[in-house]
């Protein structure tokens, strides 16, 4: 649930969609390069008030779907108008702009510190995001997900001494509705109902509904107002989260999201990106990507990682299982036909701990730390 909704890692890169398309005519990805076609200003796509791209700017990207992943983000970014960019964005494993992806990841068994046990974890994810409806000025998507961690270890949580569950399970449905405004911004909402658990659904203090507002609000000629809110049962923190930003573009080479969330792209070429996220309240990413022709890119980056589960068996009905990690990645990413991309990368993992608690930052109990090590990460993902 965290890692999908509630670890604000990513701050949203914008997608668009032209509601006049429908699905099957939405149009393919494209590579990166300027192209002499007259931009008309009205056009800029759902996230955009209606901004004018400089006179010596690229045209500005194509119309795609939401990502089927953080959906505050993404709701609080208007599209840059700027930019005509590859699909998808290169970011870290799990964060990017798909309307389906489908991962896997594994990472081989460390010692447990102080104990003489070790500790093994892989996993797989698949989402999908799908229009209901989309019609000039409006869309209905219907999100979904599934996520599996596998746990392999004989340890017993300290305290408790209960055993490690061997499966944890993510299973998520929703909703998320966008609307044009008059005064050429968007507003619109979001609902995901979901089961992150050892035993998914298995008893109604097992399920969690999480919520999203937003709106933007133009401002000058490229730059927005974003407000939102946010809440998630399972997040770092136990209420909603409020959200308010400026959306700063003075260049095609740099913009901002200045407040919560907080954001920062720079293009010092077109083939360069670094990129810097945070999200209350530890939730952080910096990524570095180069393209290397056409189909191929290298990235490198760091975040935090979080998930967090409500275990069928705990003693309180507040307690949240969390795994937690931070990691340094190293990637590459090759664009395949019909819109397909393939992204394999190794990440070191270390400040690696499973705990219980009722918050994040709340008095932890059952605490096992985990030595550091190497990870390996597969995936596939569709852009439109």
């Amino acid at each position: 649930m965290v890692s999908r909704l509630s670890s604000f890692v990513s701050l949203f890169a914008a997608c668009l969609y032209t509601p006049e398309l429908s699905w099957a005519q939405l149009p393919p990805p494209i590579t990166l390069r300027t192209i002499e076609v007259p931009a008309a200003p009205n056009d800029v796509g759902p996230w955009s008030p209606e901004w004018r791209p400089l006179d010596d700017s690229p045209v500005r990207q194509p119309h795609r779907l939401p990502p089927v992943e953080n959906e505050l983000t993404y709701a609080l970014t208007p599209a840059d108008p700027y930019v005509e960019e590859p699909a998808p964005k290169l970011r870290l494993p799990g964060e990017d702009r798909s309307p389906l992806k489908a991962q896997y990841f594994w990472v081989p068994s460390q010692s447990l510190q102080g104990r003489p046990e070790n500790l093994a974890i892989s996993g797989a994810q698949f989402d999908l995001g799908f229009p209901l409806r989309m019609e000039p000025g409006e869309i209905w998507l219907a999100l979904g997900g599934v996520e599996r961690l596998a746990i392999n270890t004989p340890a017993l949580l300290p305290d408790s001494g209960s055993p490690i569950p061997d499966e944890l399970w993510d299973v998520q449905l929703g909703v998320m509705h966008i609307r044009d405004l008059n005064n050429g911004g968007k507003a619109g909402g979001m609902v995901r109902v979901g089961s992150p658990s050892d035993e998914p659904f298995g008893a109604t203090r097992d399920v969690t509904v999480s919520l999203l507002g937003f709106l933007t609000i133009p401002h000058h000629e490229r730059d927005a107002w974003s407000f939102s809110l946010f809440y998630s049962p399972t997040g770092q923190v136990a209420f909603p989260i409020p959200g308010v930003a400026y959306v700063w573009r003075p260049s095609y080479e740099f913009q901002a999201n200045l407040g919560v969330p907080f954001s920062l792209d720079y293009r010092p070429t077109d083939a360069l990106t670094f990129s810097a996220n945070y999200m209350p309240v530890n939730n952080v990413e910096i990524v570095a990507r180069q393209k290397l022709g056409d189909a191929w890119s290298l990235y490198t980056g760091y975040r935090t990682m979080t998930e967090a589960f409500l275990l069928t068996e705990r003693v309180r009905n507040e307690d949240r299982f969390y795994v937690f990690d931070q990691r340094f990645t190293l990637g590459v990413q090759r664009q395949l036909p019909w819109g397909w991309t393939l992204d394999a990368s190794t990440a070191y993992l270390f400040d690696r701990r499973i705990f219980q608690a009722e918050g994040f930052f709340d008095d932890r109990r059952d605490e096992l730390k985990i030595d550091s090590g190497l990870g390996g990460f597969l995936q596939l993902f569709w852009t439109r």
